[in-house]
């Protein structure tokens, strides 16, 4: 039985390793925004 390699570039780094990166960062960039909105939601609610 064959052993599916995964290709690696000349850093060391597998191509699954950066799209697990851009997958974190897309989620932690969805959270950044969702904790801004609140902020401004509550800043909005305060002020009244």
């Amino acid at each position: 039985m064959k052993k599916d390699t995964i290709p690696i570039d000349k850093n060391g780094f597998s191509e699954r390793f950066f799209e697990e990166l851009a997958k974190e960062y897309d989620k932690a960039d969805t959270f950044a925004n969702k904790q801004k909105e609140l902020k401004h939601k509550h800043t909005q609610s305060t002020l009244r």
